[in-house]
């Protein structure tokens, strides 16, 4: 047997943990165990290029025969392909490796379908973690307003208060576990890579622009560096090396959508249920109209916007317009309660 490494490292992303798997197996460090998530046992050897995956195997309450079954016919499938089975954790989180093919498949999930099994597993093992979380709290709750009233003192309520905060942030990480999962295990390694990896022809930048003018031409100067918007959030930008170019930026949205659509005398797109901007009618009306003049699809800056891009101006949505609607209520928001509040402070006094 080679001699151990033992390594402590916490990676909350299974997707980078996978890559740094892969790097360390390429300084000749082979994983062998994992305890507790964090604590890595590698064998040494002679560096070899590997690739892992991980898949989880845990069984439900009420486990059907196919659930008992599924483990085993995973692993047989697995072996078949060249997977080997090394680990798992206490999570249930099972590690496989094989050496890397030039030309052949190097994930254990290649087609759309598979990916999006693998992250709904993860997904719902994650999301149900949290309900957990909630429910205990409820209970935790009640218990403390009983002793409470029993004992006649505040203390179990400061004392449920602050408990209940613990457990509730415990919740909201396990829901942004089980979206980033999702998120992760729906890409494949090279989509990841481009979008996350740290390497020499990809960056993050971290910005924060009020209107679409000051957004498309900072993409415009990035574009005349050789950068390429690959994917946006609300303040990080995420780019890829390319030819030094000039691209033309625009920024779509629903509210522009339906402006063009009540200049054609069309039906106005909206949906009263949707709460949360997830109805996608609208992205596909805009989608198909930037293609009709000449514009592609660069990212979605939010799920209520759209950014595209063209080598030419085009004259195409609204020439300039706010970023952050939402930021607009709040203040909006603010200002009427300020004045609200002095309104009956000054009546009362």
């Amino acid at each position: 047997m080679g001699q151990t490494v033992r390594k402590v490292k916490f990676i909350m992303s299974l997707m980078r943990e996978k890559f740094w798997l892969e790097e360390m197996a390429q300084q000749g460090l082979f994983l062998k165990n994992i305890n507790f998530g964090v604590v890595y046992t590698f064998e040494k050897g002679s560096p070899q290029r590997l690739v892992y995956d991980v898949d989880r195997f845990d069984l439900p309450k009420y486990p059907l025969l196919k659930d008992i079954r599924d483990k085993e016919m995973f692993v047989s499938l697995a072996e078949e392909m060249g997977w080997r089975e090394i680990t798992h954790d206490e999570d249930m989180n099972y590690y496989f490796c094989k050496p890397y093919e030039e030309d052949g498949i190097n994930e254990m999930y290649d087609t759309e379908e598979e990916r999006h099994v693998h992250a709904l597993k993860y997904r719902d093992r994650y999301r149900h973690a949290a309900q957990i979380n909630y429910k205990s709290v409820l209970i935790f709750d009640v218990f403390m307003v009983f002793l409470a009233l029993m004992v006649r003192s505040e203390f179990p309520l400061v004392l449920g208060f602050v408990w209940s905060m613990l457990i509730m942030m415990f919740g909201f990480w396990c829901e942004s576990i089980a979206q980033m999962c999702e998120r992760e295990f729906r890409m494949g390694a090279q989509e990841w890579l481009r979008a996350n990896g740290k390497k020499s022809d990809t960056k993050k930048e971290y910005r924060l622009f009020l209107t679409t003018r000051g957004l498309t031409r900072y993409l415009q100067r990035q574009g005349r560096d050789g950068w390429h918007i690959m994917r946006s959030s609300a303040v990080c930008y995420s780019f890829e090396k390319g030819p030094q170019e000039t691209w033309y930026y625009t920024v779509d949205s629903k509210t522009s959508v339906n402006r063009r659509r009540r200049a054609m005398h069309l039906r106005k797109i909206g949906d009263g249920k949707d709460i949360n901007q997830q109805n996608n009618d609208w992205q596909v009306e805009s989608v198909k109209e930037a293609e009709q003049n000449g514009l592609e699809f660069a990212c979605a800056y939010a799920n209520n916007q759209i950014l595209y891009r063209s080598r030419q101006q085009v004259d195409f949505g609204k020439k300039n317009m706010f970023l952050y609607s939402w930021l607009l209520y709040w203040v909006l928001f603010v200002a009427v309660g300020f004045i609200l509040g002095f309104i009956t402070g000054y009546i009362s006094t």
